[in-house]
């Protein structure tokens, strides 16, 4: 294995991590890519809790970065999932110091070219961290396109798929505005077409009726861009994306029109969708408030109590906003 190649050349005095210094890193490390698979999926844990701690990265993560791509790259590898997520955590975290952090990216950078081939990975959390990490910005742009382009269209979950799309937004590229264009599409999957929604008013690209139309119908299948890939984890390209999307729209009694079209589905999940929609909106554009009066008066009447409970998160905003108008009259 490749891995244990460098691992036997590299230099780890001084690559500490959140526990002490970096000989015990090589020993886990050795471990991970040991022939016994129970303590290799055990060095696995430890490396993660070690070199991402509570979203912190260390000299440690940075040496440690190519050895878990090699790692990564061995399909007989095991747990692969956790190195993937490990990969993913280290390529996002908060550095220890400006020289990690400078590290890391280099390390990202030079790792990209060899990781795009995972993004048809067998191992579906290994697609999905994978996706993530190739959305990042690396100066590798347009074979980052190209390669979740081929794949986002491809993919077999819509969720995976929905990354992927965030991630070529994320790309400012030539054939970017037309690839997103063209994944509004109806015959693509609503996540797809949500993220692509979304990707296209994070671009600044030009709002289309196709962009409104796809919005309108990809959100009414609930929260589409969120599911189980990663038990409990959220879409991490944004924590409002629909909300997002529609304050790019520029037209918030039309975007209080979508978000009411959702507040009144019979189907909790849409109807959150939709006030949690309203709520940022309303945040953004404050004075808007007269064309949510409907979205509150559906998330009021609706049956389920925790989407009544937006109605007062609702209330308050457009009470604020009443409170500032009268400041400023007297």
């Amino acid at each position: 294995m490749r891995a244990r190649i460098e691992l036997h050349d590299a230099d780890w005095t001084g690559a500490g991590h959140a526990y002490g210094d970096g000989a015990d890193t090589l020993k886990w490390l050795r471990d991970a890519c040991g022939e016994d698979s129970d303590r290799a999926e055990r060095a696995a844990d430890v490396l993660h809790n070690c070199l991402v701690h509570q979203g912190s990265v260390y000299a440690g993560s940075a040496k440690a970065y190519p050895v878990l791509v090699d790692l990564l790259l061995d399909p007989a590898a095991p747990s692969r999932a956790t190195l993937a997520d490990l990969l993913l955590g280290i390529t996002i975290g908060i550095a220890e110091t400006e020289a990690v952090h400078h590290e890391i990216r280099a390390a990202h950078a030079r790792a990209t070219p060899r990781l795009l081939p995972l993004l048809a990975d067998p191992v579906r959390e290994v697609r999905h961290r994978v996706a993530y990490v190739t959305g990042l910005r690396t100066g590798h742009e347009e074979l980052a396109v190209r390669a979740l382009g081929e794949r986002a269209l491809s993919e077999p979950d819509p969720l995976i798929a929905a990354v992927m799309t965030g991630g070529v937004a994320r790309h400012d590229v030539a054939n970017r505005a037309a690839w997103l264009s063209g994944a509004l599409a109806s015959r693509h999957t609503p996540a797809v077409r949500a993220a692509a929604a979304w990707g296209i008013a994070q671009a600044g690209l030009p709002w289309t009726t196709e962009v409104t139309t796809a919005v309108a119908e990809a959100w009414e299948h609930g929260d589409v861009l969120n599911g189980d890939v990663i038990e409990g984890e959220q879409w991490r390209w944004s924590d409002n994306p629909l909300a997002e999307t529609l304050i790019a729209m520029a037209d918030p009694v039309r975007a209080a029109e979508i978000c009411l079209r959702l507040a009144q589905s019979e189907d909790e999940d849409t109807a959150e969708c939709g006030a949690v929609a309203a709520v940022g909106l309303l945040e953004e554009h404050p004075h808007a408030y007269p064309a949510f009066a409907p979205v509150i008066a559906a998330a009021r009447a609706h049956r389920d109590i925790h989407i009544r409970s937006y109605a007062d998160d609702l209330e308050a905003l457009t009470s604020a906003d009443e409170g500032d108008h009268t400041v400023g009259q007297v």
